[in-house]
């Protein structure tokens, strides 16, 4: 089993990460993360958008962690939309991005091994998540707003219980290779992404277990992103074909694939918003939205070149 390697960390950041208290020092400049092109999001965050929240509170909003700008806000319904909003004060490489039944935002940061907590309307940290990250990247949260982090560093998926900063779970995936993106469906079970392979896996984890179920899910082609719409219509971003896999409710085989709009190897994590919008991020280039049920993106959001796009989230939240 092998990992589609697309990306050699940068010294920087490797050298940050065997310096942190949480990661083993690695040898040379670090070990490789697979699949990612891109070098890890920029350590520190500038902003291109107004800092805050938006002022429109009461509308959607869509989450997007993008490197140099550290966390940007935008409204998902407007055309290629400008951000509205931002957060930088927490942020370091942020990638998985979560929002919860509050609309409390929680943002991985890979380079400073934490998970930062925002309460809707802040812009500084509530509190912190520092203990069993080792380069936190997906983040996924269930209904009674538990959080589930995967850890690209140590082949772990940590499970924290709303407002607790230390783990009641660490599950080991050091036999099925690097997790990525992390979804939970409308039964609270968690799901898993691995870009090892092939062949390359996505896993179930039932609600309140620590069984790793394989999903078998077919057609997939070093796997990124994990998102779930109404109905737990499951979306799957693929990195090597630039796909994004579309699967129905308890199916094994995609009911389509979206190619349009997917960049040659960008595809990484995605959000689905409350009114079936999908967007997903292309690493290095762009995020691109598509309406519901369409193949051909629609939307375009307007990023700062160069633009490090990774973790999307989505308010309000998904009715599955």
């Amino acid at each position: 089993m092998q990992s589609s390697t697309r990306l050699i960390a940068s010294t920087t950041l490797a050298f940050a990460a065997a310096c942190s208290g949480n990661s083993p020092a690695p040898s040379g400049f670090g070990p490789p993360i697979p699949s990612l092109r891109q070098s890890v999001p920029s350590m520190h965050a500038f902003p291109n958008a107004p800092l805050g929240w938006p002022k429109a509170n009461n509308g959607p909003i869509l989450f997007a962690a993008d490197g140099p700008s550290g966390v940007l806000m935008f409204d998902p319904n407007k055309v290629n939309g400008s951000p509205e909003g931002s957060i930088v004060e927490g942020i370091s490489g942020a990638a998985g991005l979560a929002v919860d039944s509050k609309c409390t935002l929680y943002v991985a940061n890979i380079s400073a091994n934490t998970v930062t907590v925002y309460p809707r309307g802040s812009t500084a940290p509530k509190f912190t998540i520092s203990s069993g990250l080792n380069w936190p990247y997906g983040i996924g949260i269930d209904s009674r707003d538990d959080i589930f982090v995967s850890n690209i560093y140590s082949d772990t998926l940590t499970a924290y219980h709303k407002g607790q900063t230390s783990p009641y779970e660490t599950i080991s995936f050091d036999t099925y290779g690097t997790v990525m993106g992390v979804g939970v469906d409308a039964k609270d079970n968690v799901w898993v992404v691995s870009d090892y392979g092939p062949p390359y896996l996505v896993f179930e984890i039932p609600a309140g277990t620590t069984q790793v179920n394989n999903a078998n899910l077919q057609d997939l082609d070093v796997p990124i992103g994990i998102a779930f719409g109404q109905n737990d219509e499951m979306f799957v971003s693929n990195l090597e074909s630039s796909t994004v896999n579309v699967y129905k409710y308890g199916s094994t085989s995609p009911s389509r694939t979206i190619a349009s709009g997917i960049e040659h190897y960008g595809a990484t994590l995605n959000a689905i918003t409350a009114s079936g919008l999908y967007f997903q991020a292309n690493q290095v280039e762009n995020v691109v939205g598509y309406k519901k049920g369409a193949s051909k993106p629609f939307s375009t959001l307007n990023l700062t070149k160069p633009a490090e796009p990774l973790g999307l989230a989505s308010w309000p939240l998904v009715k599955k």
